[in-house]
Formats: C-alpha cells, structure tokens, sequence
C-alpha cells in the first residue's frame, strides 16, 4: 500500500514538473524567439532557478558555494537589461547556464569539490549524460499517471463527466449564439471556424513548436536528474598524484630567474626611461608597443601556470629544499609582476598612439586580474593551507561579474573623445560600432567634429533610432537602450 502511495506521490510530482517544464518551454519561445534579449533574459534564468529550488524542495539542504554562485548568475543576467555590449552578452549566455549547472550541483551535493578537474567531469555527466537518461522520463510518468487514474473510482469519474458534458452543452449553444450576435468578429469566425486553421502559418508554427519542446525535454530531463537519483557518493576521486622532485624544480626555477633577471635588466635601460630614452635604431615606441606586447602576457601567463603547477606538484618532503622553491617560486612570482607591468605599460603607449578599443581595455582588466591572482599565490606559495584554486575561482567570478557592470564602450568613447580633444585624431567608424552606452559620447563628439565625422555619426544615430523603433515588445527591455531611445527622440 505504502508502494502504491509513493508511487502515486513520485507520478504527480512528475506531473507538475512536465507541466512548469512545459510552461518554460514556452516562455523561451515568446521570449526569446525573433527578439533581442533584454529584461528577459532575467526573467527566464529566475524562474529556471525558481523551478529547479521547487524540484528540491523536499531535501535538506546545506550552505554550500553553489548559492554563493546564485549572486553573479542574477547580476550578469540582469546585465541584460543594463547594457548592451554584445561581446558580454555573448559571454553571458553561454556562461550564466553554465553558472547554474554548477550551482545546482553543488546545492544538492555541497561536499563535492568544486577546486578539482573532476567537478568539470560532474558537470557534463549532469549536462548531457543524465539529460540524455531521463530524455523520455516524460512519457513514463504519463502512462504511470492513467494506469492510477484507472483505478481511482473510475466508473463515478464516468458518470460526473457525462452529467458535465450533459449540462454545459445547451448552455454553450446558448452562449454562442450571444456572443456572435454581440461581437461581428466572434460570430464570423465562428461561421467560419475552417477558415482559422487555414490562416495559421505552419512555416512559423513548427520551428517554435520544436524550439519549445526541446527547452521542455531538456529543463525536465535535468532537473528530474536529481530527483530520481539516489544519494550520490562524492566523486573526489583519490588517484596517487605523483609529486615533482624538488631538485628538479629548484633547477628550472633558477634557469627561468636568471633570464627573467636578465630580461628586465634590459627593460629598466630603456622602457621606464620614457621618451627621453632612446630605443634601438628604427623603433617608434608605438610600434615597440605593438610589437611586443601580446608576447609579454603570452610569457605572464606561462609563469602563472607553472607557478601554480609547482605549487601543487612539488614534493613537500625535504623541509630546506622545499623553502628554497618557495623562495624561487616568489622571486619568479616578482618577475611577473614586473611583465604585468611592463605589459600594461606597452599597451598604454600603443594606446596613447592609435586610441583606445574594446581590446585594448579589456586586456587591462585581464592583466589586473592576473595581477590580484599572483598576490594570492605568493601568498599560498608561504601558507600552503589558503585554497588557491578555490580563491581563484572566486576572484576571477567575482571580478568578471563587476566587469560587467563598468559600462567599458563608455569609457572607451569618453577616452576616445579626450584623445581628439588634445590630438584631433579619432577613429569615429570604430566608435559607431561600439554598443548604445556610447550614444551620449557620440553627440558630443558629433558636436565638436569635422564635416567628415558628423557624416559617419549621424549616419549611425539614425540607423540606431530606426532599430529602436521596431522593438516593441516589454520583454526586449534594456535601460542602456531606453536611455538612448530618449536622447534621440529629443532631436540630437
């Protein structure tokens, strides 16, 4: 008996995930579908999360970093509705639903270690081999829900639906005849009830009937995932990692320091002399600047690996040798921090040279990052027990998420403008591409340009302005665009 009722308690908890599961399907649709993402794209992440906290109601659940993670998945898909730089927005929505998955992972799960390679393998067994699992869960559960449905009174459930079907009858003829007298409109269709099928466009209906039930099968199939799994054993597998001689890496420590040594000997004769240094025959320092800079963060990044890779494989057992790789490993964690510099300082000169652009700015972030993350690491290289890679983590999410919301086409426009201020060099045409946080930049320096440049930009606004104009719908909400959409409309 017992059996029966869990059944039947599994069967309609089934049921109602078919059911939201549906709904969402069709929200995408009529959200997504020939629309730009907007306002809501937050909408459907929050009730994604809304409907996956519902299906684990019934667990207890403990403070993990899979809700840490639900604050910049609800920041950077409410970026949507903030700004409208596409490169982010392409980043966002590849990235936000791989947040989720994470995040609701380790809600269930809060003892796996999300700082191991192995969680990424979690991850796509949860992604795609559950999914693929459950993929015809839906039917199941339907056919489990009429075989209880057959013997729950069945012959009163009979008798009940023909006294309905006896009674709303007459009153339905009743109805019809009323409406089609009261409304022209109702009363033609009605008379006309073929001509209805005949006006629907299957060439659109069959693409968004896919699209729905392919967001249905998937929301179901992963979320059913953790409802009908059984306590899942902790997959931190404890394979013997073989430790790195510390002879070894003491060895290539000291070839590495001494180049980098003498590298920025070389760097300190002329690059932080300024202009009134000279550079070797036949270099500008912009083309210094060019020339040299993506070989310098390629470099800053192999240091960090190996940094990190030391840290973690080097073998711990000879106390002395191993205070003399940490001391190595800080001194190579310097040089570093020093081609961080340089780098930055590169990048500004060329810059300073041709302007500033999404590249460019971004790449200032990216190196700023790296610079916060080898100050943790040298910290973790002298206190082994900070958890590096967790910090790493949580810095990089973090930071990326505030990225976000620095309103960078902006910057990029108001330091553009600057530059023509004192130069009269500007690249308008890249300006016109940059996202509508740059339309208030754009006036101005329409205001204040040649003949030449007002062509190009009021070209741009108006292509802008008849954009805006087309999108009608609530759900393509984007303060960034509201904003612009007024300062159009004002004539400028």
């Amino acid at each position: 008996m017992e059996d029966n009722k869990s059944l039947e308690t599994k069967t309609k908890d089934g049921l109602y995930c078919i059911l939201f599961s549906l709904l969402l399907g069709v929200t995408f649709d009529r959200l997504f579908i020939d629309k730009y993402h907007g306002i809501s794209f937050f909408i459907f992440i929050a009730l994604c999360i809304g409907f996956f906290l519902w299906s684990i109601r019934a667990r207890s659940v403990e403070k993990s970093f899979g809700w840490f993670l639900l604050i910049p998945i609800a920041l950077l898909s409410f970026s949507f509705s903030v700004y409208t730089n596409q490169v982010f927005n392409l980043f966002n929505f590849l990235g936000v639903p791989i947040l989720m998955i994470a995040s609701s992972i380790l809600i269930v799960n809060p003892k796996l270690k999300w700082d191991k390679a192995s969680f990424i393998g979690e991850m796509l067994r949860r992604a795609v081999g559950d999914m693929f699992n459950n993929i015809g869960k839906p039917f199941s559960i339907l056919k489990s829900s009429i075989k209880i449905g057959r013997t729950v009174k069945m012959e009163e459930g009979k008798k009940q639906i023909l006294i309905g079907i006896l009674v709303s009858l007459p009153l339905l003829l009743i109805l019809i005849v009323l409406l089609s007298s009261a409304d022209m409109v109702f009363g033609y269709y009605f008379d006309n009830l073929t001509e209805i099928f005949n006006n629907i466009n299957t060439g659109e209906l069959i693409p968004h009937t896919i699209i729905t039930l392919v967001v249905f099968f998937y929301l179901f199939a992963y979320v059913w995932s953790f409802k009908s799994e059984k306590k899942v054993a902790e997959r931190s597998l404890k394979s013997t990692v073989s430790s790195w001689g510390s002879v070894t890496i003491i060895t290539v420590l000291i070839a590495l320091n001494i180049l980098y040594l003498i590298f920025t000997v070389i760097q300190f004769s002329y690059l932080y002399g300024g202009a009134n240094v000279a550079l070797p025959a036949g270099f500008s320092y912009a083309d210094y600047a060019r020339k040299g800079f993506f070989e310098l963060a390629a470099v800053t990044c192999i240091n960090f690996i190996i940094v990190l890779s030391c840290v973690k494989y080097i073998n711990k057992d000879n106390t002395k040798l191993l205070k003399l790789a940490n001391l190595l490993l800080t001194i190579l964690v310097a040089f570093t921090l020093n081609m961080l510099f340089s780098a930055n300082f590169k990048l500004t000169l060329y810059e300073t040279a041709f302007g500033y652009t999404f590249l460019r700015v971004s790449v200032h972030l990216f190196m700023l990052l790296l610079f916060i993350l080898c100050l943790v690491v040298a910290t973790g290289i002298w206190y082994r027990k900070i958890p590096i890679m967790k910090s790493i983590i949580v810095i990089t999410i973090s930071m990326y998420t505030i990225i976000n919301y620095l309103n960078i086409d902006g910057f990029i426009a108001k330091k553009n403008i600057e530059r023509y201020n004192e130069t009269g060099k500007v690249d308008a045409y890249y300006l016109t591409y940059l996202s509508y946080e740059a339309v208030p930049y754009l006036i101005e320096l329409r205001d204040k340009g040649d003949n030449n440049i007002k062509t190009i930009i009021n070209a741009n606004l108006k292509y802008r302005k008849e954009t805006l104009d087309r999108e009608k719908s609530w759900s393509e909400f984007n303060f960034s665009k509201n904003s612009a959409r007024k300062i159009l409309n004002q004539g400028n």
